[in-house]
């Protein structure tokens, strides 16, 4: 379950050769969380049965982006796009969360009922959005029903700065890619 993991990595989008050794080196340790959020020429089920298979030494959880390929079974993160697109939350036994900007979308987020979201971007990023800040990020983590995971230029030192403003954790990609 999303409850017991303090980290929250995403696959690079375009992730270079070495993509299996980091993601052996990422579950290392204790339970995290992987999104899968891949190119369509990367994506293909051997480096999904790859990644899988690493995934099971420690329990950890592997979630599909809504952008890629899914089967029935998956653990789903939504884009926020995706997520103010959607009427309700889909039927089945799996882990949904998605990516959260504002209020708006964290009110959507709930009535989905998701199970987490990533709140971004946190701090200045390498795309640079304009960071919304620790506090405005622990206003939307306190107006969201589940675990809110910080994301956009954090680091892994980052944790204990989430969790004294209301976070579960964080997420990213280079902070683990």
């Amino acid at each position: 379950m999303i409850t017991e993991v303090n980290f929250i990595g995403i696959t690079p989008f375009d992730p270079k050769k070495d993509l299996l050794i980091k993601v052996k080196k990422f579950f290392e340790g204790s339970k995290k969380a992987l999104i899968i959020r891949l190119n369509q020429s990367t994506y293909s089920e051997s480096l999904i049965e790859e990644i899988e298979n690493l995934s099971k030494k420690n329990q950890s959880i592997i979630i599909f982006n809504s952008r890629n390929k899914m089967n029935n079974h998956s653990n789903i993160h939504l884009t926020s796009k995706d997520l103010m697109n959607s009427q309700k939350r889909f039927n089945g036994d799996f882990i949904l969360g998605a990516s959260c900007h504002n209020r708006e979308e964290i009110e959507k987020a709930n009535e989905l009922q998701c199970d987490y979201v990533l709140i971004s971007p946190v701090q200045e990023n390498k795309n640079k959005n304009k960071k919304i800040g620790w506090e405005n990020f622990e206003k939307l983590a306190k107006g969201f029903n589940g675990k809110s995971f910080a994301l956009g230029g954090l680091r892994k030192e980052d944790l204990n700065k989430s969790l004294a403003h209301s976070g579960a954790g964080i997420s990213g990609i280079r902070c683990f890619f």
